[in-house]
């Protein structure tokens, strides 16, 4: 059970965190890959590429590709599992609400091993330093 929620959460909070993890996470490896076709939309976007170790973590050696559109906001990215079994997602990152300071993605639609994906968050909120008061997405 432990391991089923720890798994869970962890993707949950890839798919709303990814953006901050590429910084925060200090033993992957970023690279700033250039101006790339995106990968299932039209038109172009800076590519950012994340490595994880093979070894410890929670991605472990898995690759993340974001394609950050002029704006600095995600428009789409990819993930390839770093071991077996394979599990490749592309996928659009849209719906983006502000909770606070924050910008989040909260619609993602794609593919997950070439079968359809939609990923949705929702009640999605922040309270800052100091407050009391939770601020939802809007």
């Amino acid at each position: 059970m432990r391991d089923d929620v720890d798994s869970d959460f962890v993707n949950n909070d890839y798919w709303l965190l990814f953006p901050f993890h590429y910084s925060w996470d200090t033993n992957a490896a970023v690279e700033d890959a250039g101006v790339q076709k995106l990968p299932l939309g039209n038109g172009s976007a800076e590519k950012v590429v994340v490595k994880y170790p093979s070894g410890g973590g929670y991605s472990k050696g898995d690759i993340w590709e974001l394609y950050v559109g002029s704006d600095g906001r995600v428009e789409e990215f990819a993930y390839h599992r770093g071991g077996p079994p394979k599990h490749e997602v592309f996928a659009t990152w849209a719906d983006y609400k502000k909770a606070g300071p924050l910008l989040f993605s909260l619609d993602q639609r794609g593919t997950l091993n070439e079968d359809p994906l939609h990923v949705f968050l929702s009640n999605v909120a922040v309270k800052l330093v100091g407050s009391n008061t939770w601020i939802n997405a809007r």
